[in-house]
C-alpha cells in the first residue's frame, strides 16, 4: 500500500468511517476512493483527479489537504496543462491551401455570376420603364390630393415591412445551446462577436473543474456550493469543455442560460465531460 494511500486510510479509520460513509460524504465512487488507499493512481480518470480526489479525501477525513499534497508531491502525477503550439510551416501551407481553394472555386462560380449580372441589368431597364410610364400616366389621370394619400399608404406600408422583417431578423439571430446526438455534447448557435459568457457554479455541494478551449486547458478548481466561476470564451474559439468530477453538482450558464444537465446527472457515473461546439 503506498505511504499516502495508507495515512489517509488510518486516518478514516480513526474517525470512524467506512469506504461507504466516505463515498456519501465527497461523492466520489467506492472504487476510486480503493484505489487511492492502494495508491493505484493510474486507476482514476486523468492526473487532474488525482490531485482533486486525495484532497477532498483528506479534507473529509480532517488533514490538512495543502500539507499533505506539498508532503508527496513526488509521488503525486502533475496535472499542470501544457501548450503546444503548431509549427510555422503547417500554418504557412494551410494560408495557402485555403487562399488556392478560394480563387479555385471562385472561378467555377463565374458564369453563373455573369447570368446573374445581366438578369439585374434587364429587370433593372423593365423596372425603369414601368416607373416612367407610371409616373406620365399619374401626371396626366391622377388628382394631386389622391397622389398624396396614395404616397402616405406606400410609406405606411414599407415602414411595416421593415419592422417585420427586423423583428424576423432578432429572432432568427437568437442565440441557443442544443444537446446533440452525442451524450454531453452541446452546439451553441448564433453566438455572439463578442465571445461567449461562461459561468461554472457548484450547486447543491462542492465539484472540482477543469474548464479548457480548445486543447488548452484554461483554469482547474474546486467549487463550493454557490460558488461561481465565470469565462469569456474568445469570439475566433471553436470550441470548449468543461470537465467536472461531480456532474450532479455541477451547474453551467451560457451568456445568462442554463445548460440542461438532467440526462448526465440522472446517470450513474459522476465524473463527466461537457463539450461546446460554438457555431457563427
Amino acid at each position: 500500500m503506498d505511504e499516502i494511500g495508507q495515512k489517509l486510510r488510518n486516518a478514516r479509520i480513526k474517525k470512524g468511517y467506512t469506504i461507504d460513509d466516505l463515498q456519501q460524504i465527497t461523492k466520489i465512487q467506492k472504487r476510486y476512493l480503493i484505489a487511492i488507499e492502494e495508491g493505484q493512481f493510474d486507476h482514476l480518470p486523468g492526473d487532474f483527479y488525482v490531485r482533486a480526489f486525495i484532497k477532498q479525501y483528506s479534507d473529509a477525513v480532517g488533514i490538512s489537504s495543502d500539507d499533505l499534497l506539498e508532503e508527496y508531491k513526488a509521488d503525486i502525477p502533475n496535472s499542470q496543462p501544457t501548450q503546444e503550439s503548431a509549427p510555422e510551416e503547417t500554418k504557412t501551407r494551410t494560408i495557402k491551401e485555403e487562399s488556392n481553394s478560394f480563387f479555385s472555386n471562385l472561378g467555377n462560380y463565374i458564369p453563373q455570376i455573369v447570368v446573374g449580372i445581366v438578369i439585374v441589368v434587364i429587370v433593372g431597364v423593365i423596372a425603369f420603364g414601368m416607373i416612367h410610364r407610371n409616373q406620365s400616366a399619374s401626371s396626366v389621370t391622377i388628382p394631386k390630393d389622391n397622389t398624396t394619400q396614395t404616397t402616405k399608404k406606400s410609406a405606411k406600408k414599407k415602414a411595416a415591412k421593415k419592422e417585420s422583417k427586423k423583428v424576423a431578423k432578432k429572432t432568427t439571430n437568437e442565440e441557443a445551446v442544443k444537446e446533440s446526438d452525442t451524450e454531453g455534447t452541446y452546439t451553441i448557435t448564433n453566438a455572439p462577436s463578442d465571445g461567449v459568457k461562461v459561468e461554472v457554479e457548484g450547486n447543491g455541494g462542492q465539484a472540482w473543474i477543469q474548464f479548457k478551449e480548445g486543447s488548452n486547458t484554461t483554469w482547474q478548481q474546486a467549487l463550493n456550493s454557490g460558488e461561481k466561476k465565470e469565462t469569456t470564451v474568445a469570439s475566433d474559439t471553436t470550441t470548449f469543455s468543461v470537465q467536472t468530477g461531480n456532474v450532479k453538482n455541477t451547474k453551467v450558464t451560457i451568456d445568462g442560460k442554463s445548460v440542461d444537465l438532467s440526462k448526465l446527472q440522472s446517470g450513474s457515473s459522476i465524473v463527466r465531460t461537457l463539450t461546446f461546439n460554438i457555431e457563427k
